[in-house]
């Protein structure tokens, strides 16, 4: 993006005057701290009478429109695009504050999975490395011995003959079995909760895939100076979750394509259904997710609500074992076991896997630097991963799931 030069956005919004076009308009200022707030509107079509751009910077800009009025103020930065002009307004972090985008056909309201190729950026997705005798790419399930015919609960793999694989001891009882699922809201949330865990799994060779149900495209933080406007978000965070799972070896990657911020307003059934099928694709042995009601973030909580209802959903005999991110309350009590996974043989890969979302890690350091207290849970961060255990639960729990859940809508 470019800092706004007044004539030619003006010239820019004048080129849409006289014709119906398509508006997303949004302010945001952390809708999900306290004290936050946020709304946006996404495709509201109307007949643009008038518009100019007002000020000396930041920027207001005013559209007359059939039957009333669309203002935006505090805008910095603009983009011109095919049929789109994009304004945006950016606070001293770098941070979206104001978006007014007008468009001549609708804003798409998914980001799929396959929006930017593997390897963007020059990073290509990494697979573990194979043991003799096994395709690069595949990978063998420790304890486990090629040859071997594929199965379900493998994820599929075709394994080559070949001398035995032994596979690399972890520095702990592993949280997994199999083949290990991890289904969050957004790029970032792995790195911050399960890298960790999913880089020791890769070390034991156990076949590892992760599920972002959304693209994250509506995050405030688009890096500094800005690496893409609010429309080139969701694909560059797609690229950054590649590139944060190739640092930890994880070369499944799967995006669902739910726009960002509206997870809980989607159909539960029909997204645990979508989930439900990976699982069962993949033979998932463990899944972790979100607590349904203690993810810190109404997107968590609601792909941890649509993930328990996958996991529930399939019979006791073949059902995942369930594990829960502790989040960020953390003196919740969900009257769950905790398993706490150290980390700390992996902490070059999770510190990577962190890194690599470059477009909202930036200037992590210099904040840790000024706040001893983001010091001291960042270095928490990178030494341990805590997960309650929510299937199987503790004894005498119907169904073996936990109380906390039970009446849940």
């Amino acid at each position: 993006m470019e800092a706004i030069e007044p004539a030619r956005v003006q010239r820019a919004l004048q080129a849409f005057v006289g014709a119906p076009v398509y508006l997303h308009l949004e302010t945001t200022h952390g809708a999900y701290t306290r004290g936050g707030f946020g709304a946006f509107a996404r495709n509201v079509q109307v007949q643009l009478e008038d518009a100019a751009l007002r000020g000396a910077g930041p920027f207001r800009a005013g559209l007359r429109v059939a039957g009333g009025w669309v203002y935006a103020e505090g805008l910095t930065h603009w983009q011109e695009e095919p049929g789109r002009l994009i304004l945006e307004g950016h606070d001293d972090e770098g941070r979206l504050t104001v978006v007014l985008e007008l468009s001549r056909s609708p804003f798409p309201l998914a980001t799929p999975g396959d929006a930017v190729p593997a390897g963007e950026g020059g990073v290509e997705p990494a697979s573990p490395t194979a043991p003799e005798g096994v395709p690069a790419g595949r990978t063998v399930p420790a304890g486990r011995s090629a040859p071997e015919a594929p199965s379900a609960r493998d994820g599929g793999a075709t394994i080559a003959a070949g001398p035995p694989a032994e596979p690399v001891p972890a520095p702990v009882p592993a949280p997994w079995d199999r083949h290990l699922v991890v289904v969050l809201a957004h790029p970032d949330d792995e790195s911050f909760g399960a890298a960790g865990t999913m880089a020791l799994a890769v070390r034991q060779r156990i076949p590892v895939t992760m599920v972002s149900v959304t693209a994250g495209q509506m995050g405030r933080r688009v890096g500094q100076p800005p690496l893409a406007t609010r429309e080139g978000l969701g694909p560059l965070r797609i690229g950054e979750l590649r590139q944060a799972m190739a640092a930890v070896g994880v070369g499944d990657v799967r995006v669902l394509g739910v726009w960002d911020k509206t997870v809980e307003f989607q159909d539960r059934s029909r997204l645990a259904a979508r989930i439900r099928g990976i699982l069962e694709e993949t033979g998932a042995t463990t899944v972790i997710t979100f607590h349904p009601k203690l993810g810190g973030h109404p997107d968590h909580n609601a792909t941890g609500a649509a993930t328990v209802e996958a996991v529930m959903g399939i019979p006791p005999a073949q059902r995942p074992r369930l594990l829960c991110v502790r989040g960020p309350v953390r003196d919740a009590d969900p009257g769950l076991p905790l398993v706490t996974v150290p980390v700390e043989a992996v902490r070059p890969q999770k510190e990577a896997a962190f890194r690599a979302h470059r477009s909202q890690t930036y200037g992590w350091e210099e904040r840790m630097e000024q706040d001893p207290e983001m010091a001291r849970r960042f270095a928490r961060l990178f030494t341990e991963e805590t997960f309650w255990v929510y299937w199987p639960g503790p004894a005498g729990r119907k169904g073996g799931e936990p109380a906390s859940a039970q009446g849940d809508s």
